[in-house]
């Protein structure tokens, strides 16, 4: 959000700066310190833009029409646009019960932002960057498509991680990784590929200490990731079309999904299996639902198809 940085002062009784401030500092915000710092910002932003409406006069106060004209103003700005309406959504659901707001603001207050980026990657694009990317991104690359995780805990990933589990019905043992995931601090073992497995078995003898699993060219671990990949993506002409695509690393998690959900993964399996929400599982995978219920129905025309050619044949 573009907005100054200012000294924060006592905000007015009755006036929605007064409902943000006493969100920011209620036992429901958000205590990721990532997460925490992009509703701070969003809220900053939203007491110089609506702060000063009443929370207590029906017809002049905060309402829907003030909130839907404050978003409109980051129409140029998408990302920010979509982050303010889904903290706005928040403070609305937790002030109204608790009687901070005569009404819901953000009811019927509808945006819609095409945010592609984080667009799942198609295998085309990920055998492209796997191909021609530095060595240290290409891993990366295996990695995140592979285990669906953010770059923030695939930079953290070392050999130590590493653990295998027994199948308790077929006795098979399986390799995987377990993983802290820094931005909800689930706990997550997320079995590998074959792919994943193959690769790690070439990777081990290259690994030193601190045993990271990627690190930057120079053996240090990566801070940013995702400048990395934006530096390399845009410096690279043979990863030209994925420039233009604007592909980022987040987008392989995207990848990961739909590459289960065509295996014959239900959404919650996948959930577990990577440590996503239901409904995310369910955002990423909706191109690949609709392929798969395409050729679903195309298949079953075609013994339709072949039953009515039988009976015009046996008719003539």
């Amino acid at each position: 959000m573009r907005t100054r940085r200012t000294r924060l002062g006592v905000p007015t009784d009755g006036t929605f700066t007064a409902v943000l401030r006493a969100y920011e500092t209620s036992p429901q915000f958000p205590k990721h310190p990532g997460t925490a710092a992009n509703y701070s910002r969003v809220i900053r932003w939203a007491e110089a833009v609506l702060g000063r409406y009443s929370t207590t006069d029906p017809v002049n106060g905060i309402r829907p029409k003030l909130v839907l004209a404050a978003l409109d103003m980051l129409a140029d700005r998408p990302g920010e646009m979509f982050t303010a309406r889904a903290v706005l959504v928040t403070i609305d659901k937790w002030a109204v019960p608790r009687e901070h707001l005569l009404h819901p603001i953000t009811y019927g207050v509808k945006i819609k932002v095409e945010i592609g980026g984080h667009e799942p990657w198609t295998d085309a694009q990920v055998a492209l960057a796997q191909q021609h990317a530095s060595p240290a991104l290409a891993r990366v690359i295996m990695i995140a498509v592979n285990t669906g995780q953010r770059g923030s805990d695939v930079r953290k990933m070392r050999l130590t991680d590493i653990a295998e589990h027994r199948h308790p019905v077929s006795g098979h043992v399986y390799p995987g990784i377990h993983v802290t995931q820094q931005k909800t601090g689930v706990r997550i073992w997320v079995p590998f590929t074959d792919e994943l497995a193959d690769a790690v078995a070439t990777w081990r003898r290259d690994i030193r200490p601190p045993w990271l699993l990627v690190t930057r060219p120079d053996g240090k671990p990566f801070t940013r990731m995702s400048k990395a990949w934006a530096d390399e993506r845009d410096g690279n002409e043979a990863l030209a079309p994925l420039k233009e695509a604007g592909l980022v690393l987040h987008g392989l998690r995207g990848t990961c999904v739909v590459r289960l959900r065509k295996a014959g993964l239900s959404a919650l399996q996948i959930g577990n299996m990577i440590g996503m929400s239901e409904q995310m599982v369910a955002r990423y995978s909706r191109l690949a639902d609709k392929i798969e219920m395409s050729l679903g129905a195309v298949h079953q025309l075609k013994p339709r198809e072949r039953a009515a050619n039988t009976d015009e044949q046996k008719s003539g």
